[in-house]
């Protein structure tokens, strides 16, 4: 039971680790590249590449290529000294992660009571919203609501979206202005992007920049909102002289799961609106190096971090693990290697064993069976020894029996050694690279092993 316990600490700690890791260096390269493309007005591209850093620090899939595609037999192995400090961190942050739901929950529910304290509006107004959203192919059940406790209009929810309303009296171009903006939220699904939000943030509750990454979010919806209702009326001045009639009363929902009209600094987005013109041939052409920029220095990100990530969980193994001692000098046989450049063995099934600081028990085999061990990476010059013997209560003769003990690198390249009963032989590693090692009974009836497979220290 503590074994799996410690198991699934380690692997919540390297998420927890690469995640933040790569996320916060992708956030780092977009704040860089952000001056340039704002300065461009290149506002679906910067909030498009801002999605993709926030789905890095929430989605593991760096420790789903490390475990399955990458996969070296040593990260994420647990010895006693690794999962014991998994466990006290992964407590530390429980603790810390259970605080921040229970202060998130508790503000979200007076939100939440005031957002649900509205009344339906006039049916004009909500016949003109209706005939915005067949406008913009909005599927959503979308209500519009009059709140006497908001100052400015805003809209929340993700499923069955509110748009709400202040009990104010707003010209027809007013309103106007004010659905398309609520109502451009939910088709580019805004709501939904700070959900995601706040999950960096409950989940990172440790995290020093977390809220710049919220604040990032909320504003660039915004811009990107103001980019698409402008181009629906066509005009910049007529757009923010309306936002600031309704600006009089400061946003006061800022951290919430909601969008408003007036959320964020609208002196910064008036002039993020400035740099906005047509595209034209030069314009996609720095857009398109702006894009590979990121894709390029964010993929070396990625793949540096998974990189450094086996080799610092190799050495942290490494010293961490008990040495283990054998007596006396490894006893070699004097047997014949061989070498083959593919699988040619007649295999009834695979068995993959499990690794005890780096020592691979061997119990039995069954007939035509053989048992692996996972990808290990090993060093040039490493030595893979070998010591196994053969016996079983049957009344087959030993000359019947036969096994092979080998190494396998990755290209399927095999050398082995076989005996009739007895193997004891050091495999002398090539090359660095990735090995498997393995033992094959040869015997078409079952047999008993009393062995190991040890990787020696250098």
């Amino acid at each position: 039971m503590i074994w799996i316990i410690q198991q699934i600490s380690i692997y919540i700690l390297c998420y927890l680790f690469i995640c933040l890791l790569i996320g916060s260096i992708l956030f780092l390269i977009w704040k860089i590249l952000c001056k340039k493309m704002e300065e461009k007005g290149f506002v679906r591209l910067n909030y498009g590449l801002l999605k993709i850093v926030i789905l890095f620090f929430l989605i593991p899939f760096p420790i789903v290529i490390l475990r399955t595609v990458l996969w070296d037999g040593i990260t994420f192995l647990v010895n006693d000294r690794i999962g014991n400090f998994a466990i006290c961190m992964v407590g530390i942050w429980g603790i810390g992660f259970g605080i921040s739901i229970w202060k998130s929950k508790r503000k979200e529910r007076v939100f939440l009571d005031i957002c649900q304290s509205g009344k339906t509006c006039r049916e004009w107004i909500s016949k003109q919203a209706l005939e915005l959203m067949e406008k913009f192919e909005i599927h959503n059940s979308v209500s519009v609501e009059y709140n006497p406790f908001v100052q400015t209009p805003m809209v929340y929810g993700i499923r069955n979206p509110k748009v709400l309303l202040p009990t104010e009296e707003y010209t027809t171009d007013q309103l106007k202005i004010i659905l398309l903006h609520e109502l451009t939220h939910i088709k580019h699904k805004d709501i939904f992007w700070k959900l995601l939000c706040r999950m960096i943030l409950l989940i990172y509750w440790f995290y020093p920049l977390k809220r710049q990454i919220f604040k990032a979010v909320n504003e660039w919806s915004e811009v990107y909102c103001d980019f698409s209702v402008i181009n629906e009326t066509g005009s910049k001045k007529g757009y923010f002289k309306t936002i600031y009639d309704i600006m009089i009363h400061q946003f006061q929902f800022q951290e919430y799961i909601c969008a408003g009209i007036g959320e964020c600094n609208l002196e910064r987005r008036i002039l993020i609106a400035k740099n906005i013109k047509r595209m034209n041939t030069e314009k996609w052409i720095i857009g398109f190096i702006l894009s590979i920029c990121f894709i390029l220095f964010g993929g070396i990100s990625v793949v540096t971090a998974m990189e450094s990530m086996q080799l610092g969980y190799r050495i942290l193994d490494r010293n961490t693990s008990e040495e283990i001692v054998v007596d006396g000098t490894p006893e070699i046989m004097n047997l014949k290697l061989h070498d083959r450049d593919n699988n040619e063995f007649e295999i009834s099934r695979i068995k993959y064993l499990q690794s005890s600081d780096a020592i691979y028990n061997i119990d039995k085999i069954e007939a035509k069976e053989r048992l692996e061990t996972k990808w290990i990476y090993l060093r040039k010059g490493r030595k893979v020894f070998f010591k196994m013997y053969a016996y079983d209560t049957t009344n087959e003769s030993t000359k019947n029996r036969k096994l092979r003990a080998g190494i396998i690198d990755y290209s399927k390249h095999i050398k082995y050694v076989e005996n009739n009963e007895e193997i004891a032989y050091i495999f002398k590693i090539p090359k660095n690279g990735k090995y498997r090692c393995y033992v094959y009974n040869c015997s078409d009836f079952k047999t008993q092993l009393l062995g190991e497979i040890e990787i020696l220290n250098d």
